[in-house]
């Protein structure tokens, strides 16, 4: 039996999690065979898919809220509420989600896409409205619950279909594209559902049958994305695989560590805590504010469609520069702190620019806005996944699954704490964006102390591992075969 023995570093954080004297065996008599199957893409591909309508379905109350009041007499709490449900999910399922490994993808993905579509489903079922706010609680529940896998799930799509040249590509498409999903939510709601207006006669009461034809525009939205839900549920549940037949590289090929053992590990591991704190914090912080942007630009004379665009602009520049930086990761492996660092510092000066203006140090115009804005966005929502692939090498062997689950934990917990605060009484508006600023710019110092370590990729390239000439240059772009049959 041939063993290959996993570099280790000297770093005694990292070596908390494999000890130097730690072999991996491998069960051939030579370095395993290395295929990319095209159907890679048709995996990742059917992914995004699910991830635009989890998003989507998330983002459906907000840009249509006002004809939500109408229909149903919600209030401001109770919309907010049914946004709220994709946090306390995740607070609440997390831990037993973590259970995901390659071998159990398929049916995790196949549980989430039913999830998704059966949350949906509920909306769909005619009821007064009593009953209809019940249903339509219920199921953007279930689609929270969705939520856990579609960002748990990316890092361990990638290293189980995509060879070491791809995988923060793959990373960054699988899980971005839940991004989209948000921003086809600004669009689709307002484009279905239209905006209610007073009739002349009346300051107090809408016509009924204005309340009515809403109401069908509403219950049309549900029944249209209900069944783009039910359709990549369908796609998903005829073919998607948890693996390929042959692995796509040589850590791909070698045993992670069971649950129990591998978070024991991850919490003593010193080094992951410090990129986990740098992703959590700005991350959950900037979900927490671009939820109430509407609330926080108010104030300024700017009114809720413009905040909506504003959102739906910075989200969508976000996710394109997302592909695109995953790609540049690729291009230039082992350097993911130095990125990461580059885009928070970036995003630390145009929020920086942004709270100023909103504070009066700086005229606020129209152009200066969106700029601030969208660069912000584009700086934190493109180095998520590369917080991901950062944390997948860092941490190496621990199942990547439990990896992303805690971090997608703690970053829902700074985002519910953000958005519980404004319940407190007469702590108004201004708060949030000194709060944004703080969160975004505190990763930098965490990250300038983190020590990088690419445990992963110097196995799949053989990099750091003296004295075994046999994966010395296993993989590299050239060695990686192409299966021709998919």
């Amino acid at each position: 039996m041939t063993q290959y023995a996993v570099p280790t570093s000297p770093d005694s954080e990292q070596d908390a999690v494999l000890p130097t004297t730690t072999v991996l065996p491998s069960t051939a008599p030579s370095p395993p065979q290395i295929v990319a199957y095209h159907r890679r893409w048709w995996i990742v591909g059917t992914f995004c898919l699910l991830g635009i309508a989890q998003g989507a379905v998330w983002n459906c109350w907000g840009p249509i809220s006002d004809s939500a009041r109408l229909v149903y007499g919600w209030t401001d709490g109770k919309i907010a509420m049914l946004a709220n449900w994709g946090c306390i999910a995740f607070i609440l399922f997390a831990p037993g989600l973590m259970y995901i490994n390659a071998d159990r993808l398929r049916f995790s993905v196949v549980l989430t896409a039913l999830l998704i579509a059966v949350g949906t489903g509920l909306r769909c079922i005619p009821a007064s409205a009593g009953i209809a706010t019940i249903l339509i609680n219920a199921g953007q529940f279930l689609n929270g619950v969705a939520g856990i896998m579609l960002m748990a799930a990316p890092p361990l799509i990638s290293s189980t279909w995509f060879p070491p040249n791809q995988r923060t590509t793959a990373t960054a498409i699988s899980s971005i594209f839940n991004y989209v999903g948000t921003s086809v939510g600004y669009l689709i709601g307002p484009l279905f559902v239209s905006q209610p207006h007073l009739m002349p006669n009346s300051t107090l009461h809408y016509n009924q049958t204005v309340v009515e034809d809403i109401s069908g525009q509403i219950m049309r939205l549900m029944y249209v994305e209900c069944g783009y839900c039910t359709a990549v549920f369908l796609a998903i549940l005829i073919y998607f695989p948890s693996k390929p037949p042959t692995p796509p590289s040589l850590s791909a090929a070698m045993d992670r560590l069971d649950f129990r053992t591998g978070l024991k590990k991850l919490f003593r591991h010193g080094q992951f805590w410090l990129v986990c704190l740098a992703y959590c914090v700005p991350g959950g912080v900037i979900g927490g504010w671009t939820a109430v942007l509407d609330v926080i630009l108010s104030p300024h004379g700017i009114s809720q469609i413009d905040a909506g665009w504003l959102g739906f602009y910075g989200n969508i520049a976000g996710c394109g520069v997302g592909l695109l930086l995953g790609r540049f990761a690729d291009y230039f492996a082992g350097h993911l702190r130095l990125i990461i660092v580059v885009m928070m510092c970036c995003a630390t000066g145009s929020l920086t620019w942004f709270t100023i203006m909103l504070f009066g140090a700086l005229p606020l115009t129209q152009v200066s806005l969106y700029i601030s804005f969208i660069l912000t966005m584009v700086s934190v929502n493109a180095s998520i996944p590369l917080f991901l692939e950062l944390v997948m090498e860092t941490t190496y062997p621990i199942e990547e699954a439990v990896s992303a689950g805690v971090m997608t934990w703690g970053n829902n917990l700074f985002a519910l704490i953000f958005l519980l605060v404004p319940l407190l009484p007469k702590v108004g508006v201004t708060w949030m964006n000194w709060a944004a600023l703080g969160g975004v710019a505190c990763s930098v110092p965490l990250l300038c102390v983190f020590r990088e370590n690419y445990r992963r990729l110097h196995l799949d390239t053989g990099a750091g591992s003296e004295g075994n000439d046999e994966t010395q240059h296993l993989i590299n772009d050239g060695s990686i075969s192409e299966d021709g049959k998919g």
